[in-house]
């Protein structure tokens, strides 16, 4: 195997070639898959050996395009369940349904890759990609890459994993949300304080509010008689605040307070707060809120449902030491974890199983800390983790005794998620060992990419903006013309007629540095387009202020040194050239395998 390739990295990777590989012809396979300058990279290939075997491809077939004589043609409703399962492709014994074409189409939409349109004129590019991704696991399997070690240990682990998914889900597949959880969280949600909040610029101040009120007096008329008075900030009317608009500390007093109560004084930055909870209230109606308390409060109940589960299989089961596992402390010095990790008492018998001893739960111990068990000793965390740690180890060998008595490895959920997977790592296989190691790229090819695609790697414009705001367009315009004449920018922005206050709401600044022109609003940059160095520009806001806009400096957009992007044109080459690769296999390889194309059209 070729160093950092494919086979070295996680088996989700080989899911995401597949998926890459599906949804888009110009997507990359393998991050890992590295570009070869000229010659191949050493790999397996049909007819030479690999892993100690002879691998070959397989001969072509005798009529692998079968045309039938008798035909008959189906209307058939792209989304309808009836349908679902009706194939629209074959290769050899194997199908691809009409559901399939149809989700793979959905996440080219979603995703917009290529720029393509759902359904109507890319169904059959799509189909083309779904059958390729058939028959180059298929090429792979007869190739042998499936008795791999790796390949096949992959394959073993998902399995064991799928099977308890699948178990978890036929617990929780129907449940509903309780209303009562679904209110209470809507609430939480939708939540809106009433408050009446006063801010005084001295701590003693607020404080002498605070003893007032204690001492009997009226909240409300003390701080109306304030706020008339100039002597602090505030309204008189309460307002409905959503907590996740209120600072941190607002938030944490109100959320214990009840209707009436006077908050102690509260520092919000230089200021003082003292707040009164006038009311709560929980607006009807929000349809998020609603869908947002309805998920939470559904995995509440998921939750709590697998935890009940995994108690009432465990019992069934498993029957555990209780005395030993409390009296264990993996934290004491005697006996020491070294001496425990090979003690062979028995924590839990578990039937038709190996029994569990302490060596075996020290052992999953140190598996779960990162920094060693001797630190987590240290830190006194060991012995809080031995009873979840037993647990995970007990699900592990109690769900696949309950799936193997249910039969789930029999359902055809759980046989085509295997099936899927297969598919999938079999696919990156095949790419790792045969089709990367023939793409080649010279530094011609990186060359002539870069000059075709030169605006595409190239620094953008970047401008230094300075500006002048008014109130009124005339003396914007005025300004405009004066800068023009030669004016100095500086003396002018502090003597013009009709400035607007430098504290005005809403005004526009614009850093004292270069910054990227695109990086300005839409209106800006229109205001700005073509300017050069010195040239000064008029610009009017939404919110009615005028500018004149002094261009100060220009830094035009250039090309960047081919030597600064050769590497991530190298991997976007490579990936197109890889693309490529793989369909023209998928090509050879429709001459090997029976493969028959049943939909003729689409959307219409």
């Amino acid at each position: 195997m070729r160093k950092g390739s494919c086979m070295k990295r996680t088996n989700l990777t080989f899911g995401i070639v597949l998926a890459a590989f599906l949804l888009s012809a110009s997507a990359g396979f393998c991050a890992d898959v590295k570009p070869q300058q000229g010659g191949a990279a050493a790999g397996v290939k049909a007819g030479e050996k690999g892993n100690g075997k002879a691998v070959t491809a397989v001969p072509a077939k005798k009529g692998a395009v079968e045309v039938e004589d008798t035909l008959a043609t189906f209307k058939v409703p792209l989304f309808s369940p009836l349908f679902s399962n009706m194939p629209v492709a074959s290769i050899e014994d194997e199908t691809i349904t009409l559901d399939e074409l149809n989700n793979t189409l959905a996440s080219i939409h979603s995703s917009a890759a290529e720029g393509m349109s759902a359904g109507k004129k890319d169904f059959m590019s799509v189909l083309n990609r779904l059958i390729n991704s058939r028959l180059i696991p298929m090429e792979a399997e007869n190739m042998g890459l499936g008795d791999l070690p790796k390949i096949k240990k992959a394959i073993e682990d998902f399995k064991s994993e799928s099977i308890k998914d699948e178990l978890k889900q036929q617990q929780i597949l129907d449940l509903k949300p309780d209303d009562s959880t679904v209110d209470r969280y809507y609430k939480d949600i939708v939540k809106e304080w009433k408050i009446k909040s006063v801010r005084f610029d001295k701590d003693a101040d607020a404080k002498e509010l605070l003893k007032s009120v204690q001492s009997g007096g009226n909240f409300d008329e003390l701080t109306d008689k304030l706020i008339a008075d100039k002597k602090v900030q505030g309204s008189k009317d309460a307002e409905f605040i959503k907590p996740k608009d209120l600072l941190p500390q607002v938030a944490a007093f109100l959320s214990k307070a009840k209707i009436g109560d006077v908050s102690p004084v509260i520092q919000v930055g230089p200021a003082f707060t003292v707040l009164k909870l006038e009311d709560i209230r929980y607006p009807s109606g929000n349809k998020d809120a609603m869908a947002e308390a309805g998920q939470h409060a559904l995995e509440l109940k998921q939750l709590k449902t697998l935890n009940d589960y995994n108690e009432a299989l465990t019992k069934k089961y498993v029957k555990i030491n209780q005395k030993l596992l409390k009296k264990l402390d993996f934290e004491a010095k005697k006996p020491g974890i070294a001496k425990l990790a090979k003690d062979k008492r028995v924590i839990a018998t578990i039937k038709g199983d190996k029994a569990i001893t302490v060596a075996d739960l020290v052992e999953n111990l140190k598996a779960s800390f990162f920094h060693g068990i001797d630190e987590a000793i240290r830190q006194k965390k060991v012995n809080a983790q031995k009873l979840p740690v037993l647990q995970n180890m007990l699900y592990y060998k109690v769900y696949p005794m309950e799936a193997d008595r249910l039969g789930i490895a029999k359902t055809d959920s759980y046989k085509n998620k295997v099936r899927n997977f297969k598919h999938s790592i079999l696919f990156g296989a095949f790419i790792e060992k045969v089709v990367a190691p023939d793409v080649k790229m010279t530094d011609d090819d990186v060359k002539a990419y870069y000059t075709e695609h030169v605006g595409d790697y190239s620094y953008p414009e970047m401008m230094l903006i300075k500006s002048i705001v008014f109130v009124k367009k005339a003396d914007a315009e005025s300004a405009i013309d004066k800068l023009r004449k030669g004016t100095e920018f500086e003396w002018l922005k502090a003597n013009a007629d009709g400035l607007a206050p430098k504290d005005s709401p809403g005004i526009q600044t614009f850093p004292d540095n270069l910054m990227v022109t695109r990086s300005f609003s839409e209106k800006i940059q229109e205001a700005v387009a073509g300017a050069k160095s010195g040239d000064v520009r008029f610009y009017e806001t939404p919110d009615g202020y005028f500018y004149a806009l002094l261009v100060k400096e220009v830094v035009p957009a250039k090309p960047q040194p081919l030597e600064e992007v050769k590497k991530a044109i190298e991997k976007k080459l490579f990936n197109i050239k890889l693309n490529k690769a793989v369909e023209d296999w998928g090509t050879k390889l429709r001459n090997a395998y029976k493969v028959r194309i049943y939909v003729t059209e689409l959307g219409k």
